[in-house]
């Protein structure tokens, strides 16, 4: 199934850097995806303005047999899987998942769900810093595999500020305060296909 879909997404890759779908089937998803989206009204400051870009993804548990998306909006929510690529822009949306799928162990996807479950009405993370209890968008992502996995599906960049201020005021290490992650860096991932 897995090949299957690979291949479904590459040739939709190929036609327009994005995937539609007619028919939204519940069994094409497994638990850990993560499914990419164009949501007009997600507003972001490390999000790109590039309209052919992915500005938000969520992450996919099954339960009862529905596929259900973890995502931070305002505040961390989830909805079944056509509910969240119905908010796309013409319903293109985009799955990818992670490479060494043999760390994606029941016990890994019940410690990610544990996580998502107990961050669920999360208020949204405006100032996008990576060092605070809240979520944005992409940050959730990265965190929960992080916190799941150990695994960083990207690497963190500078926001921009001065290093030897943040430095000063013991911001090093593995403090990620003046750090962000974004949708775009984690589609472009190389440990997810």
């Amino acid at each position: 199934m897995k090949l299957f879909t690979t291949l479904f997404t590459f040739t939709c890759l190929s036609f327009s850097n994005t995937c539609f779908s007619q028919e939204i089937s519940e069994n094409n998803w497994q638990n850990g995806d993560i499914v990419f989206i164009r949501n007009p009204k997600m507003v972001s400051a490390t999000a790109t303005t590039d309209k052919n870009k992915f500005n938000c993804a969520g992450i996919i548990f099954k339960e009862n047999g529905h596929a259900m998306v973890y995502y931070a909006g305002d505040p961390l929510k989830k909805c079944q899987i056509s509910e969240f690529i119905a908010m796309s822009e013409d319903k293109k949306y985009s799955v990818k998942w992670l490479m060494e799928s043999a760390l994606l162990t029941e016990e890994a996807i019940n410690s990610m769900h544990t996580f998502a479950t107990a961050k669920l009405g999360t208020p949204y993370d405006v100032k996008e810093n990576l060092n605070s209890d809240e979520f944005y968008n992409a940050e959730f992502i990265w965190k929960i595999y992080r916190s799941g996995l150990g695994v960083h599906v990207c690497d963190p960049k500078e926001i921009g500020t001065d290093k030897k201020i943040a430095s000063s005021e013991g911001m090093s290490g593995s403090n990620f305060a003046n750090k962000y992650v974004s949708v775009r860096d984690i589609y472009r991932s190389e440990l997810l296909e």
